[in-house]
């Protein structure tokens, strides 16, 4: 008795080990799991494909839409005038075709088969008028303009970005020369060697003149407060428009006071010019001071120096070379005469002596300057 009792516990523990190791395999739950977890993947897998594939779609549709954008390479090149920094983002070989863009819109044909294959392949062209037949006539006035802001960059490359550079603080400002307050800025170049040790010469670049190391400045203002607390002793750095002058000047001595109208003062700076004789003054009567340079004392009254140009401390806005259009002409007391005249020491085509120092009158759209005032030289 005691052995079947013995006999069935035995059984009993030996189904319950074999239940246990069961249960701590269980190979079903196992491969459950596995198959969730590849569904999973699956799952993560075919997302990630349809983002690369919308990702692929929003690209390709963006693309086919630059393409179409592309068709033209200024869009706009018949309604309104190009910038320099458009003309400046495009190849140097796409300029060409770019200012044929503004022909084929008008339906011209080329002569070019290369021009002519181009257009061609544009769905917007339809080619019909026989360039013989063509006529300026048949642009408008900002298509022409267009034509020749690319044509003068075809020419003169990167050079105008430089020259839009000094355009644009032209255009925004009222500027002051070394010599005076000025409506766009002063030029100063020596035509010959008798102005070589004064000017840099202005180099014939071929399709252009430059003129190199020229400043462009405008005058300081000083309000009342500041000009009444200037004593004896004050440090005052200041630039009257030469090109790296700037310097610290020591005022040695108040010389005059006219009140709120004018305060005279003497000024040195080291290897500078000597003492100087400066004067807070409205000058230009916008309600605030400058400091000019006086050309003398008298009595208790002053005279500023080149009064009818007025030179006085001022800031540089601009330091480096004009570029002189090859068309550019001199106003000389009213007459006109070329740059060249100025080479020439011809006193009937050139009374000044082979320089060129005045005031810049013209600009043009690409920033070639294209008349100047000679005002004093020689």
């Amino acid at each position: 008795m005691k052995n079947m009792w013995r006999a069935a516990i035995l059984a009993m523990c030996v189904c319950a080990l074999a239940g246990c190791k069961k249960a701590e395999e269980k190979p079903g739950i196992e491969t459950e799991a596995a198959g969730t977890q590849e569904e999973m993947t699956d799952l993560v897998k075919d997302d990630a494909s349809k983002e690369t594939s919308k990702e692929q779609e929003s690209q390709e549709t963006e693309a086919t839409e630059t393409e179409t954008d592309g068709e033209y390479i200024f869009p706009e090149s018949d309604t309104r005038l190009l910038t320099s920094e458009e003309l400046s983002s495009i190849p140097a070989n796409q300029l060409r075709l770019a200012r044929n863009e503004i022909f084929a819109r008008r339906g011209r044909l080329f002569t070019s088969a290369e021009l002519q294959e181009y257009f061609e392949s544009k769905d917007w062209y339809e080619g019909t008028i026989k360039p013989e037949e063509f006529s300026d006539s048949m642009l408008s006035e900002i298509e022409k303009e267009n034509i020749d802001l690319i044509k003068a960059r075809e020419e003169l490359g990167d050079i105008l970005d430089t020259a839009a550079a000094y355009k644009k603080i032209m255009d925004e400002n009222q500027l002051f020369g070394w010599n005076g307050l000025l409506d766009y800025g002063r030029i100063e170049v020596s035509m010959s060697d008798n102005y070589a040790d004064w000017y840099p010469a202005l180099e014939d670049k071929g399709g252009y003149y430059e003129a190199k190391d020229q400043i462009l400045c405008v005058p300081v203002y000083y309000d009342w407060d500041e000009v009444e607390a200037v004593k004896e002793g004050d440090k005052l750095t200041l630039s009257f428009g030469m090109l790296n002058e700037s310097a610290v000047y020591t005022v040695t001595d108040i010389l005059q006071e006219h009140g709120k109208e004018a305060k005279v003062i003497s000024v040195f700076a080291p290897e500078q010019y000597g003492e100087m004789q400066l004067v807070f003054t409205d000058a230009f009567h916008v309600g605030k001071y400058v400091l000019a340079i006086v050309d003398e004392i008298v009595g208790d009254n002053y005279v500023i120096w080149n009064s009818d140009d007025i030179s006085c401390a001022c800031d540089t806005l601009y330091a480096g070379s004009f570029y002189l259009s090859k068309d550019c002409v001199i106003d000389v007391a009213g007459q006109m005469r070329s740059v060249e005249d100025q080479r020439e020491l011809d006193w009937e085509k050139n009374p000044f002596g082979g320089a060129i120092f005045g005031n810049i009158l013209d600009i043009d759209a690409n920033g070639l300057i294209t008349r100047i005032q000679q005002q004093v030289a020689g």
